[in-house]
């Protein structure tokens, strides 16, 4: 019973909430962001939710910030019941903890919150959830469960039919996207029309005032470059103009510790990391990418990387398939980071100087994640199974960094070219194999009837 009044100080006093160590680290941050991933109603409904994301990203704070919500509403603070499950050895240890839990409130028939983080820590824990259901109902409960690992977390959840009690309980906590980014830091751009839309008509909508403010547009990217979307990172940057060395030794420590959790070996890890560093930007088959790693077999190398892939570290996308307009599993792939800060990670990890790697790829890896974030559907699942966006390669070596497919607008294909000038040459490939599209420049606009143009601090502004 210690440990759970350790961890649920609130049921003492509820002005406990102030001391947790999440909320008190809220309070010397310049920016906070609190995503809304959880409306009201949503935490008024019998659910089991999932809250997936990478480690460091601020689930577990988010999970802190809606229990002192829920305080400030007048939630009876015995009904809210916080487990972190970093020493939990199985689910027969994690029912015994809901139990002892339980017993002590369940004659109050009012709403209980139960809100296990990094639940993936323990084996079978779909079992204990699935027992807990079975035995008690889930008749005015809800749960969040928060896991790292999208695999873990997926087929765990799978395990639980008929008991999520929503029709969507799957969330999924990224961090900040450029747009959101700016917003925070400070630079909000009234689009006069905003709708989430990668139309050519959108963007020729929206280029006047995208115009007007590209000069800080380019300013907040070169500071996005050196951050990211992690808020650690961020108001590092902007507290002390520099990211401190205790946070890069954080996030370097937690993707070491993950890899050793799923039995994965460092040294693999660190070869594969240098070789997708190495390959970035280029296509690459499995074959090549393993022995550039190493010379470890193609399934090691997949088992690797579809582990950083469904902890939402890297992603990678297919070659996709004009004739059968769906992605090509046989082809070479094209591997990036999700996010700019983990450039920053990795290049210390595997010793190569940050200024060594490739801008003009570092940005087209920016492109094709904020692609991904916001037409890809089920990315709660991890980033092992894109399938809305590609990369095009001709049979004569023409390359499209990215294809959009199957989605409102048809397939749209987005060639990066980050680079000071711009030639027609640039969309000649666009414009014979697909009639129209966009080309992400480093500072030119250009908008025709087919073809757009625009800087990629603009282009990823209008991806929210």
């Amino acid at each position: 019973m210690d440990e759970l009044l350790l961890q649920n100080a609130w049921w003492k006093d509820k002005k406990n909430i102030a001391d947790d160590v999440h909320i008190k680290k809220l309070k010397g941050r310049k920016y906070v962001f609190k995503p809304g991933l959880f409306s009201s109603s949503d935490l008024k409904k019998d659910a089991v939710y999932t809250l997936r994301g990478a480690r460091q990203v601020g689930k577990t704070t988010l999970v802190k910030l809606i229990i002192k919500d829920l305080l400030n509403n007048s939630i009876n603070p015995r009904n809210i019941f916080y487990y972190s499950m970093d020493l939990v050895k199985d689910d027969k240890e994690l029912f015994e903890i809901f139990i002892s839990w339980y017993q002590t409130i369940k004659d109050d028939k009012k709403r209980k919150y139960i809100l296990f983080d990094e639940a993936t820590f323990v084996k079978n824990w779909e079992k204990a959830i699935k027992h807990i259901v079975d035995t008690f109902g889930l008749e005015n409960k809800t749960f969040v469960l928060t896991g790292s690992s999208a695999i873990d977390l997926r087929k765990g959840s799978e395990r639980l039919p008929g008991r999520r009690g929503v029709a969507s309980p799957d969330k999924l906590l990224l961090p900040l996207s450029f747009k959101e980014f700016c917003n925070l830091t400070g630079l909000k751009i009234p689009l006069g029309y905003d709708n989430n839309n990668i139309s050519l008509e959108y963007i020729k909508k929206n280029i006047h005032e995208l115009k007007i403010y590209q000069g800080e547009l380019d300013m907040y990217l070169e500071k996005y470059l050196v951050c990211g979307g992690f808020l650690e990172s961020i108001n590092s940057l902007f507290g002390s103009n520099n990211i401190n060395e205790e946070t890069f030794e954080r996030y370097i420590s937690v993707i070491f510790t993950d890899i050793e959790k799923v039995k994965k070996s460092r040294i693999i890890a660190k070869n594969i990391f240098s070789a997708i560093m190495d390959s970035l930007g280029s296509t690459i088959s499995w074959n090549k990418l393993a022995k550039k790693s190493g010379d470890i077999s193609t399934n090691t190398l997949i088992d690797y990387v579809n582990t950083f892939s469904d902890s939402f570290t890297l992603y990678y996308v297919e070659h996709f398939n004009m004739t059968k307009q769906s992605g090509n599993p046989a082809k070479e792939k094209k591997l990036y980071f999700f996010d700019p800060f983990y450039y920053h990670i990795i290049s210390r990890i595997i010793n190569l100087p940050y200024i060594k790697i490739s801008k003009p790829s570092i940005i087209e890896s920016i492109a094709g994640a904020h692609l991904i974030r916001n037409f890809e559907n089920e990315i709660y699942q991890g980033f092992s199974n894109i399938e809305k966006v590609f990369y095009w390669k001709s049979s004569k070596g023409k390359e499209i960094d990215f294809i959009l497919h199957n989605f409102e607008n048809g397939t749209i294909p987005v060639e990066v070219k980050y680079q000071n000038i711009i030639n027609p040459i640039d969309s000649v490939t666009i414009k014979n194999s697909f009639k129209k599209g966009i080309v992400v420049s480093r500072d030119t606009f250009l908008a025709e009837k087919d073809i757009v143009i625009l800087p990629s601090s603009s282009f990823l502004y209008l991806l929210n």
